[in-house]
């Protein structure tokens, strides 16, 4: 079972991924978190068809943050992309960074861009796909239709995605916990 604040950084990636609205057209908005302990390392979202993912944005902007994510958790709304496209894989640089597990709150559905979980465990990495009620996978699927109906036919593949981090401390806190130092 995922835990409280596993639906709560869900919940922040959920609404990372909303930024993406009206930009990422045709592929689906997708928002990331990176954390260790309830405490965010990093952030970001899908913001442009064409430039980096979620995942990717969120990983700079932990090193940006000056966050070392080895060890830490991942949220994003959307499983992380395998096979190559306009951007390299995700889950290539998710192991190179060396994120400990993966909470996606649903499998990317389109088969050209999936993979990047079975990549992830076999890779010996915790990995989930479909959150818990309440957690996102529905609020995804809601942002995948409507840009399915705002993209026509040929819906399914993601493409990169850009930070949205505003300037902060190195780590910030959940949900108005006192802020922690990060590992």
């Amino acid at each position: 079972m995922i835990a409280a604040t596993d639906r709560d950084l869900m919940t922040r990636a959920l609404a990372l991924a909303e930024r993406g609205l009206f930009t990422t057209t045709p592929n689906p908005r997708v928002g990331c978190v990176i954390a260790r302990d309830g405490l965010v390392l990093g952030e970001g979202w899908h913001e442009r068809a064409g430039e980096a993912h979620a995942e990717i944005r969120a990983l700079d902007d932990a090193r940006t943050r000056g966050n070392d994510v080895r060890g830490a958790t991942v949220y994003v709304t959307l499983g992380a992309v395998q096979p190559p496209g306009r951007t390299p894989p995700c889950s290539e640089a998710l192991l190179a960074a060396g994120i400990g597990r993966v909470v996606a709150a649903m499998s990317d559905p389109d088969p050209n861009a999936a993979g990047g979980a079975d990549r992830l465990k076999a890779a010996g990495r915790d990995g989930r796909a479909g959150a818990p009620r309440g957690s996102g996978a529905g609020a995804q699927r809601r942002l995948d239709t409507q840009a399915a109906r705002m993209a026509g036919p040929g819906y399914g593949s993601r493409s990169r995605q850009v930070s949205m981090a505003a300037p902060r401390s190195k780590a910030a806190p959940v949900n108005g916990s006192p802020a922690r130092s990060a590992r």
